[in-house]
């Protein structure tokens, strides 16, 4: 008889959003961090009926039904559970995946179960060790240290590997766990020699899915000589798949709900626990390794709409955090950014300035895109280039939000902070946004490996960084006009340049100003390829990709003083139009005072009148 896999029953449930999937059903209203609306189980004026977010679950507390949203679906529509799954399938568009039902299924459903087992005693053993015994108290006096005592421990159920796996084996015997079994859940790795042990002199993590099951582990290496791989971890086995995991997240799921669908994304395990645990931020969570994935932000979105990332902040941290938020931004959440001192994580500072000074942090996070072109802008200290060069960066970052008003938001935001011209930085924008739709990109994975030798296996928690992908700056219609001019012909050129200060204008409005800025300090003759080669060759790259297929062939152009003072006449008009632009961004802005307001707007009713008299 043919079944529905485990793994495609596993990605249907994950599939469905429980308030998404009832608002088609029920009209809801949000009810705090959950949502009600009247039972439809039972006759009722007054809702009983609540659907929590966070639990991805509903109950009603006038009739007691209650259950997961395929549960709902089967009461419903009166569907038996094979139904039921399959309906819910085909609402979230997962190809079902079926397999006829034979032993080798049963078998490895049995050795899931097993693993789970296996990963259970081990985390009971390696705890002991950690609390009892004399050969871990370099581990004990390391989270010491660090400030995590024995009841953190207890609550996380840290543990300590030993070197010697021997004992443990022993116990997994009295146990009837065989080699067999250890190896299938990573306790053991196979290598050219024969069977190893995994995790030895480690501090343990034991890692657990949203149902608390631990599925696998995290070792962190505490003598520094030891090892070069600082953590180890778990390799895929029938329970764990690194990529779908996040770390504490069956702790954080209700305190995310209570923080108003809130949750907080740390780099590493340690920081984790240290908000949950010293600065009782509770609805923290981290990725496992370094790569946060799709399927990770995919799994917040289920039980958060914001999210915060509290990285480190060091340029490294930096650099991970718009990883992470490309994956939360184009899942749909919220992404803001708390600031932490250079030099400082989540748990170091809390050493250094208290818990308080993290929840501030966290509390007074702003937008991301806020906070990482402030940084950006503090780094380039009114270089113009730069700033031209950041445009599409930002541009590009910008375009992973998928709710289009909030990304007006940010775009608006990006103008008046970038000082530029709003059409001109939405329009690009948009732009980026057709060209994925047109040539999606692949996402760079993490690679497959064989297993082998233990020393193998520090090239497992590398990731192939994709080459950076060059977003072309934007060029505004009239630089792109004096260009071509300046490019094909060797009068037009000469004329411009008489002009360059009635051109500053519009290269300091304009999107691309700064190309034609550096056009006319090289002034490649037209005509001459090695000149034009030598001219691009020089640019950065988002502004040479804008000159990928502008004509720079000689042209003979009829009347030329009439055609060049037609496109700087267009120019200035432009140039203005792009100020008012950029002004009106500025008083739109969140927060500005009408003291900041009142010199804005008469300096943009002057320009209005310009406007109106060049018309």
């Amino acid at each position: 008889m043919a079944r529905i896999t485990q793994e495609c029953v596993a990605r249907i449930k994950d599939s469905a959003d429980i308030v998404e999937l009832l608002g088609k059903y029920l009209q809801l209203r949000r009810a705090g961090n959950s949502w009600k609306a009247c039972c439809p189980f039972h006759s009722e004026k007054t809702p009983s009926f609540h659907v929590n977010p966070a639990r991805q679950s509903f109950h009603c507390f006038g009739c007691g039904v209650g259950g997961d949203a395929l549960k709902f679906i089967m009461m419903f529509e009166n569907l038996d559970y094979p139904t039921a799954l399959r309906r819910l399938a085909d609402m979230n568009g997962i190809p079902v995946i079926e397999e006829e039902e034979n032993p080798e299924m049963t078998r490895q459903r049995r050795i899931r179960a097993r693993v789970v087992e296996a990963n259970t005693l081990a985390t009971e053993y390696y705890h002991r060790k950690l609390c009892r015994d004399s050969a871990a108290a370099h581990v004990r006096e390391y989270l010491k240290q660090r400030g995590f005592g024995i009841e953190i421990a207890r609550a996380w159920q840290l543990g300590w590997a030993p070197p010697d796996f021997r004992e443990f084996g022993q116990l997994a015997a009295s146990r009837s766990m065989d080699d067999r079994l250890l190896a299938e859940a990573y306790l053991l790795g196979r290598g050219q020699r024969g069977l190893y042990p995994v995790f030895r002199d480690r501090l343990m993590f034991p890692i657990h899915n949203v149902r608390g099951e631990v599925v696998g582990f995290s070792g962190r290496v505490i003598r520094a000589d030891q090892d070069p791989r600082k953590y180890v971890n778990t390799a895929d086995t029938a329970a764990f798949h690194k990529g779908e995991l996040l770390f504490g997240l069956y702790k954080a799921t209700g305190p995310i709900g209570k923080a108003g669908m809130c949750v907080v994304v740390c780099e590493g395990q340690l920081d984790v626990i240290a908000c949950h645990e010293k600065a009782d931020i509770r609805n923290a969570v981290a990725g496992l390794g370094t790569a946060f994935t799709d399927e990770h932000a995919r799994i917040l979105r289920k039980y958060a709409k914001k999210a915060i990332l509290c990285y480190d902040g060091d340029n490294a941290g930096i650099k991970a955090s718009e990883k992470t938020f490309r994956k939360l931004a184009a899942a749909g959440l919220e992404v803001y950014h708390a600031s932490l001192p250079p030099g400082e994580d989540p748990d170091s500072l809390i050493g250094s300035s208290g818990p308080e000074a993290l929840r501030e942090a966290i509390d007074s996070a702003r937008p991301y895109l806020e906070v990482r072109v402030g940084q950006e802008l503090a780094m380039i200290q009114g270089d113009a280039n730069a700033r031209a060069a950041l445009i599409p960066r930002m541009a590009d970052l910008a375009a992973e939000i998928t709710d289009r008003n909030r990304r007006d938001v940010a775009v608006a935001d990006l103008a008046t902070r970038l000082n530029t011209g709003l059409e001109g930085l939405r329009e690009t924008v948009e732009g980026i946004i057709r060209t994925r739709k047109e040539s999606p990109q692949t996402t760079p994975t993490e690679p497959q490996w064989e297993p082998g030798e233990e020393e193998e296996f520090s090239a497992a928690e590398t990731i192939q960084e994709a080459p950076r992908r060059v977003i072309p700056i934007t060029l505004h219609n009239v630089i792109r006009d004096i260009l071509f001019l300046a490019a094909s012909n060797s009068e037009a050129q000469s004329q411009l340049l008489e002009r360059i200060e009635e051109l500053q204008e519009p290269i300091r409005w304009l999107s691309g100003g700064v190309v034609l800025q550096r056009f006319m300090e090289f002034l490649p003759a037209p005509g001459n390829e090695e000149a034009w080669q030598g001219f691009i060759s020089q640019l950065p790259p988002e502004q040479s990709a804008a000159l990928r297929h502008l004509e720079h062939t000689p042209v003979e152009l009829p009347d030329i003083s009439s055609v060049v003072d037609s496109t700087c006449a267009n120019a200035a008009l432009a140039a203005l139009k792009a100020h008012v632009d950029q002004l009106r961004s500025r008083i739109n802005a969140p927060g500005i005072s009408w003291q900041e307001a009142a010199p804005i707007m008469e300096e943009l009713n002057e320009l209005q009148k310009l406007i109106n008299e060049s018309n």
